[in-house]
């Protein structure tokens, strides 16, 4: 009945998209297609309507028929990409025949035809230049197409074609693309989705894709059109190689051993060898028909083996630690061994100090046996250095690649496609130690695809698809031990913990396209299935650490100054953060006592506690959907509009077994409340619990749907037509430029990341965790459990209580200041973010078949994920005086950074108002008389920090301003965040018989608040410091690039048989002279930020997280050699950052109450690249279309180093002098030189 009304074309058109969604129920935006197009006119420019245009492919036995519309327009949608015939007939003209007409995946190409009167028995034969396949003259979007000559001949760490996708403009390294986020790319593969929905990558797909497996790909880097654009991200289509009516095939080695391959540079100064390489990649591939011209076939098999080391450095005990001395210099200079004898007279406010733990020495001595020092990157050089070591690393991958294509009729109205994937690999990590247990990681990782094209008639096409694409892996942990540290001194495993996951992504698409006169309608949608089965042991054991700073006021600093000078009778201290940081670690080691442990428990859905190291099963679930419209009109032959929307839902991911929960009080809500009460003088302490939540439970999902996900786009493409005058040279003549521009907006996704970080890091949900407070004990008369072995029980330790049961709310209990718990979450207001992006660009042919391209592209995102601090210690205001606690303490605090005295502190209102007068000086023990201001002034800096003297006030005057009390510290992914991208493009391409380059330069800024993606940390990258002040910590973009260039070409050397010099030569000097051919990959960009350094003498803004030093004035960086600073006595020689340290040192101060510090205020070095390829091929005399090629590949030609890292990550105090490794780089970013030698067949 319903396929009965379906006759006009109109009501069919209709039918087929209801028929389409209702049989598909979606449409992919990257269809794994191409569109053919072109205006059909005469010699005089009249349009020629009623011509036959026939689109053909020998080798594919394809073949399709147009007719020409009114406006002498035709088109062919859902074209598979290769390359065609196109002829041309209409009566009164002669025939035209036009060949190598490129049709590239996810791209429209135009080719336009001029007919010349005649009959149509004579035949015009024209060949494409090459360029209309790379042209875009129908819409705004930018992005550029790599062919198969190109994948196969460029050279390709790994042959990994995801190293190709960064070559674009605007497109940093990492995958950040124009201002846009690395994890909100979208892949597809022959038009299905196989991103990673959890930890998203710019350029990693699920399944592994080489050059012998993709035919091409396309990556689409700003406002692709409605049918394309998924995402705010690049747009990235691969296509697999298919099977014609000729049987091709290849096979392949490709070998890489240690002889060529360059060491790193610390590896040369330590002396330590270069890392074992053995790499044999090997494979082959075979394309055919199994019925000519109806079904083909095509098969990949790649495998690789790698036996190879890593350079690995760790942090270890010095022999003389081993011995129970700790070494250090005082602040005059002198250097210190204080041996274990001495140690055990310390005192700290006459009191006296632990012991030293003998089993601590024993460990200790173990280790500087085992990992002698051998590396001054690391450590102090006295108490603590660097052990460098080779760690094996080997590899085992196996990759098949299958595919089938069907034409089910001879005409193909239907056309059936399948392509099948499996991987198994096997990856080893480096061991933590050279004895100590290596990891591995087991990855095996399926996908299909299956595509029906229907061609309804010469103006209607269907693409329906289906797709599955599953992760799955298992990382294999190396401990089931407690995780048992000696912080800055050593760690005696990597603790890492097995974890697997399964993540399968069905993946159902269909796209309609309806040409009707000038109009190409296109109508689709989009629907993905998504699951994710995880086992996690990384919470099944508990730890211990003994850590300097969880003592208060740097109690073993105090026992060090104490002795130091009572030994000299004269007032000594450690020599600034240089020494005093490793020295006091050192102490607390060698003291043996686990100042920081907790234990972790875990429970079913049932409360009922799980045993300890089991293994936590989690399985979450979601589904997305999109539909798009779109119309792409042609209002001249030369200029188009396109004009649509998409709409999309992403649905909350659900945890199915009930482990799930979500805060009381959403948690952006409450820090309004807080930010609203803290403005009134008054401090918001409403409990706060954790709840169940999510469908298995009956109840709402950790955050809303949202469905405000309306995204239009528009475009407009004019190509001017001057064929006379000054306008005829500037732009050129018959279509030779073309001005486009485009405004679209996109939302990024979200969900599995965040849902399974906020189930793996909530201590109030079914993973609890029980830790003691920072501060809990001291180092003489309250001191902290002895450790007492690398496998003893945590949970049974003082302080801990192991719960019998759990039981919903969870509410954590109020806590004195300073003892609350420090957590991460997730904010249910949670909405899409949302970017705006827009181009202006101009193109332009340049003679010798070079196209040009500029353009302007600009990025406003707003809504982006940040993490910040919902708990952050309260700013209170006063409200009789206006002035809050930062602002004042900033006025005190450069006072004291001036070396102000006393007698210039004005008397402020707000601690008068706060505190009644006089009562601070009583509350920290200072002489009647003293002001309130003069007490903060006198008592803050033995307090070491503002937000620590914020605990002072409240546990000293009862006030209760500044701290929750359940929680001290509370970030939480909010969708708060905002960035700006502007930036300015230009792209040179040619093409050429045997040549074929591309060139671009990019000039761009983009700034943020942050730039941590979801897969960041919550207290790291993603972290905004100051949650009252989000803008504080704006600045450059971490992946900031201003000025970047890429350049990647093949060129055939053209001497030899069948090239343009000596073609005549005999067959035995074209052996050795002829067929030989260059490529390279050339990038050079300006240097990324780097991100700071961090204040060491305490904590000004964040409870948890230090603030970076704010940079006072201009300082050049980049990579100096022979420069050090001014103490410098060892690793003088190791590159540095500055060319005068101690100047760059300078530049620094402590950072304000309230400031978050300069953030990324500096640049590393300009990174520059060259990688190689010299091939030659040898024709073989058996049979034609045989070639053997011989081929040398060389990544990092120059064996350019690109240092990263600094040793020294905190400077001291505003006016401290530089530790002596200031600047220093500690790693190369890069890798050094490699060499790469292949043979293959091609038939």
């Amino acid at each position: 009945m319903t396929f009965a009304i379906c006759k006009s074309k109109e009501i069919l058109a209709i039918c087929a998209i209801v028929i389409s969604i209702v049989l598909a129920g979606s449409a992919t935006a990257q269809t794994g297609s191409a569109i053919i197009q072109g205006t059909v006119t005469d010699q005089q420019g009249a349009v020629v309507a009623g011509a036959t245009v026939k689109l053909s492919n020998e080798s594919r036995g394809y073949s399709r028929t147009a007719v020409t519309s009114s406006s002498g327009a035709y088109s062919f949608s859902s074209v598979p990409p290769d390359t065609y015939q196109l002829s041309i007939e209409a009566n009164g003209f002669k025939k035209l025949v036009q060949s190598k007409v490129s049709a590239l995946v996810d791209k429209t190409s135009s080719f336009d035809a001029v007919l010349e009167p005649g009959a149509v028995s004579e035949v015009v034969n024209v060949s494409a230049d090459g360029l209309e396949s790379i042209v875009n003259t129908q819409d705004a979007s930018l992005g550029n197409n790599f062919v198969s000559r190109q994948i196969l001949q460029l050279p390709l760490q790994g042959r990994n074609v995801a190293n190709l996708l960064s070559l674009q403009a605007a497109v940093t390294p990492d995958g950040s693309v124009a201002g846009g986020r690395a994890d909100q790319a979208n892949i597809t593969l022959d038009g299905v989705d196989v991103n990673n929905q959890q930890n998203a990558g710019a350029f990693e797909s699920v399944i592994r894709v080489n050059p012998d497996s993709v035919d091409e790909f396309r990556v689409t880097t700003l406002n692709p059109d409605a049918s394309k654009g998924r995402s705010s991200g690049a747009q990235i289509s691969l296509i697999t190689k298919s099977g014609s009516n000729d049987f091709r095939g290849a096979l392949y080695e490709y070998h890489r051993n240690t002889a060529t391959t360059a060491n790193d540079w610390f590896n040369n100064r330590a002396g330590v060898e270069r890392p074992k390489l053995l790499r044999n990649l090997f494979g082959g591939r075979l394309g055919g028909p199994i019925v000519k011209d109806r079904l083909f076939f095509f098969y990949n098999y790649e495998g690789m083996r790698e036996a190879k080391g890593e350079s690995v450095v760790q942090v270890v005990p010095t022999a003389s630690l081993g011995q129970g001395n700790i070494q250090f210099v005082d602040n005059t200079g002198q250097s210190w061994n204080v041996t274990a004898a001495q140690i055990n007279t310390m005192t700290v406010s006459g009191l006296p100090v632990v012991d030293v733990n003998p089993l601590v020495t024993t460990l200790f001595a173990q280790a500087a046996a085992r990992y002698p020092v051998n590396d001054d990157t690391q450590g102090d050089g006295r108490n603590s250095g660097g052990f460098r070591f080779n760690a094996s690393t080997p590899v085992k991958q196996n990759a098949h690649t299958a595919r089938l294509d069907w034409n089910v009729t001879q005409d193909q109205k239907h056309v059936i496609s399948f392509r099948g994937n499996y991987q198994q690999d096997i990856t080893g990590y480096p061991s933590f130690f050279p004895d100590t247990p290596s990891t591995n990681s087991w990855s095996h990782p399926l996908g299909m695809a299956l595509t029906h094209t229907w061609l309804l008639n010469s103006n209607m096409t269907n693409r329906l698809s289906y797709g599955l694409t599953r992760i799955a892996f298992s990382d294999q942990g190396d401990s089931d031990a407690p995780q048992l540290t000696f912080r800055y001194i050593y760690q005696p495993s990597g603790f890492n913990r097995t974890f697997s996951r399964t993540n399968p992504t069905q993946n159902i698409t269909d796209d309609f396209t309806w040409i009707k006169g000038n109009h190409s309608f296109q109508f689709g949608t989009n629907i993905r299935l998504i699951k994710n089965t995880r086992e996690n042991f990384a919470r099944a054991f508990d730890y211990g650490v003994t850590n300097p700073s969880a003592y208060p006021a740097n109690a073993a600093r105090t026992a060090i100054n104490n002795f130091i000078t009572a030994a000299t009778g004269s007032p000594r201290t450690i020599s600034g953060t240089a020494w005093s940081t490793p020295a006091q670690g050192a102490l607390v080691a060698l003291l043996g006592r686990l100042s920081e442990y907790g234990a972790n428990f875990n429970f079913d859905t049932k409360g009922q506690l799980i045993p300890a190291n089991t293994g936590i099963r989690r399985e979450f679930k979601t589904q997305e959907y999109d539909f798009y419209f779109q119309d792409t009109w042609k209002l001249k032959s030369n200029l188009t509009l396109t004009a649509g929307v998409r709409y999309g839902l992403s649905m909350p991911v659900t945890e199915t077994q009930g482990y799930e929960t979500v805060p009381s009080i959403p948690l952006s809500t409450y820090l309004q409340n807080t930010v609203s009460a803290m403005n009134n003088g008054q401090n918001y302490r409403e409990p706060l619990s954790v709840r169940l939540a999510g469908k298995a439970n009956g109840l709402d999902s950790m955050y809303p749907l949202d469905t405000n996900n309306i995204q239009p786009r528009v475009s407009i493409a004019w190509s001017p037509e001057f064929n006379k005058g000054f306008l005829s040279k500037m732009f050129g003549k018959d279509s030779e430029s073309v001005f486009r521009a485009g405004f679209a907006i996109t939302n990024d996704y979200f969900g599995q990341q965040l849902a399974t970080n906020w189930d793996g890091s909530n201590s109030l949900g079914f993973a609890s965790e029980a830790s003691i407070n920072v501060n809990t004990y001291n180092i003489t008369n309250n001191p902290a459990p002895l450790y007492t072995g690398p496998n003893m029980t945590i949970r049974n330790l003082p302080n801990l209580t192991v719960p019998t049961g759990l039981s919903f709310p969870q509410t954590a209990p109020f806590n004195n200041p300073g003892q609350g718990k420090i957590e991460t979450s997730l904010d249910q207001n949670l909405v899409s973010p949302i970017n705006y992006t827009w181009n202006i660009s101009y193109g332009r042919k340049l003679p010798g078949k070079i196209w040009m391209d500029v353009a302007y592209i600009g990025r406003l995102a707003r809504n982006l994920l940040i993490g910040r601090d919902a708990m952050m210690l309260r700013d209170i205001r006063d409200p009789i005086s206006g002035m809050s606690y930062n602002e004042a303490g900033t006025i005190l605090d450069k006072l004291l950074q001036a070396g102000a005295p006393l007698s210039s502190v004005p008397n402020l209102a707000f601690y008068n108002n706060m505190w009644a007068p006089g009562s601070l000086a009583a509350a920290f023990s200072l002489p009647a008389g003293t002001t309130n201001t003069q007490a903060v002034f006198l008592a803050q800096p033995g307090a070491g920090d503002w937000t620590y003297f914020m605990q002072q006030l409240d546990s000293y005057t009862g006030s209760r301003y500044f701290f929750q009390g359940q929680y001290d510290s509370l970030s939480a992914f909010s969708t708060v965040g905002k960035s700006d991208y502007h930036g300015a493009t230009l792209s040179l391409r040619q093409r050429l018989a045997g040549l074929t380059w591309d060139f671009n330069y990019t000039y761009s800024k983009s700034l943020d608040q942050s730039s941590g993606l979801q897969t960041g940390g919550l207290f790291g990258s993603a972290f905004v410091l100051n949650a009252f002040n989000l803008d504080d910590q704006k600045s450059f973009s971490d992946f900031d690039l201003r000025h970047q260039i890429n350049f990647n070409g093949v060129w055939d050397v053209p001497v030899g048989k069948g090239r343009k010099l000596w073609g005549g030569m005999n067959k035995f000097v074209d052996a050795l002279v002829g067929g030989w051919s260059l490529a390279g990959v050339f990038r050079w960009d300006s240097g990324y930020p780097f991100d700071g350094y961090y204040d060491a003498t305490g904590w000004q803004t964040n409870w948890n997280i230090r603030s970076y030093m704010t940079n006072t004035r201009k300082v050049k960086s980049g990579t100096f050699y022979n420069s050090a600073a001014a103490g410098c006595t060892t690793g003088c020689d190791i590159p540095n950052m500055f060319a005068n340290p101690d100047d760059a040192n300078a530049a620094f101060r402590t950072p304000h109450p309230g400031e978050t510090g300069s953030r990324n205020p500096l640049r590393f070095s300009p990174k520059i690249n060259l990688d190689a390829s010299l091939s030659k091929s040898f024709d073989m005399p058996w049979k034609e279309g045989h070639k053997m090629t011989i081929r040398w590949d060389v990544f990092n030609v120059a064996n350019t180093p690109y240092f990263a890292g600094q040793s020294v990550g905190t400077l001291g105090y505003t006016g401290s002098t530089a530790d002596e490794s200031f600047g220093r780089y500690t790693n190369m970013a890069n890798s050094p030189r490699i060499m790469q030698f292949a043979f293959r067949y091609d038939f």
